[in-house]
């Protein structure tokens, strides 16, 4: 049998530590783990209900349109409509399916250091992935983007806020970006740390999906919802990109559980804010404290921060973080989630 040879490079996501981690996810004595972005909290009230309540009809497939979810995404992004809704088992399915109905061969260009995903996807796809490095300050260079663009170039994706440097763009320096990218090049916002940004400059991407027909805006469930655990995600697109992308979505690939816990979730948008400042207020905290040790860090916008200290030192706290040369950056270097306020202070508690 022979198998396809731009697969070769490729290999399952196995993080550096797994066993551990799971031990931390069992329970609450040793290690606690903030290796994966993931909230420290658990569904909101109102979404445990709801699976609550959905829990007698598992025996049914779920509503494969997934259409009181995409209600309440609209409901949430004022100007949408139901014809914008992407959605999908995470975003990481929106991103898969959004990409897939590009012309091939080609090449999907991107910033790096940013999420490990769009490097393995575009071969996948058939695609080469182009990378662009990240300026000095670990921040996105819009201009090094667009030079980076060729007539082989079939989407353009940005993280953002940036996964793994916590960096941003600003709402205009993205809106700038797009009026320059020629129009048959593709530009996806991966925003699934958008709740935990600070920058008021920032806030208001989704109306760029509906105002240009190159823009999709990329969300997840599984950050500050806490619904990491039931994939669920979705992305505002202009109609004639969200119909393709619901014409390859497999059948089903949102759950019962997952639709329910998202669409409540969703209808308590005052309670997630709340969530994301609570985070957004421990993420000062840490930079503070960071600061104080005389570490280097990178100023962040999301739920983690990526600062010049080695895995090892959290460890003797009994904290997991990711390792930075996992991410792209070099040894001594690491991402720290940011946790609930007993997680963080063991984080600090190692500084000392």
């Amino acid at each position: 049998m022979k198998f396809r040879a731009e697969l070769e490079p490729l290999s399952p996501y196995k993080p550096p530590r797994a066993a551990a981690e799971a031990e931390a996810d069992r329970g609450p004595d040793g290690y606690v783990k903030l290796t994966m972005n993931e909230l420290s909290f658990g569904p909101l009230p109102e979404a445990q209900a709801a699976l609550a309540e959905a829990l007698p009809r598992a025996n049914r497939y779920p509503d494969r349109y997934a259409g009181a979810l995409r209600e309440e995404i609209v409901a949430a992004n004022p100007g949408s409509a139901v014809e914008n809704i992407v959605v999908g088992n995470g975003s990481s399915e929106v991103l898969l399916n959004v990409l897939q109905l590009l012309e091939r061969p080609g090449e999907v260009v991107f910033p790096w250091p940013s999420f490990g995903l769009y490097r393995s996807i575009a071969p996948v796809l058939g695609m080469q992935a182009k990378t662009v490095p990240l300026t000095e300050g670990y921040r996105i260079k819009p201009e090094a983007i667009l030079s980076a663009v060729t007539a082989e170039t079939r989407a353009v994706v940005l993280c953002n806020p940036n996964n793994p440097t916590g960096t941003h763009l600003t709402l205009d320096a993205v809106r700038e970006f797009a009026a320059e990218l020629p129009e048959d090049v593709l530009l996806i916002l991966d925003e699934a740390y958008q709740e935990f940004v600070a920058d008021p400059a920032y806030h208001g991407s989704h109306a760029l999906a509906l105002e240009r027909p190159n823009v999709v805006v990329a969300r997840t469930f599984s950050k500050a919802h806490g619904l990491a655990g039931f994939r669920v995600g979705y992305a505002l697109a202009p109609p004639e990109v969200a119909d393709y992308a619901e014409r390859v979505r497999f059948p089903f690939s949102v759950n019962l559980a997952a639709q329910v816990a998202a669409t409540a979730s969703m209808r308590a948008r005052d309670k997630i804010a709340a969530r994301a400042q609570f985070v957004v207020a421990e993420r000062d905290r840490l930079q503070e404290a960071f600061h104080a040790a005389g570490l280097d860090y990178v100023p962040s916008q999301a739920n983690f921060i990526m600062v010049g200290a080695g895995p090892e030192v959290f460890e003797r706290a009994g904290v997991l973080v990711r390792e930075g040369e996992a991410l792209g950056f070099p040894p001594g270097w690491s991402r720290v989630t940011v946790g609930n306020t007993g997680e963080n202070d063991r984080v600090i508690g190692a500084l000392g």
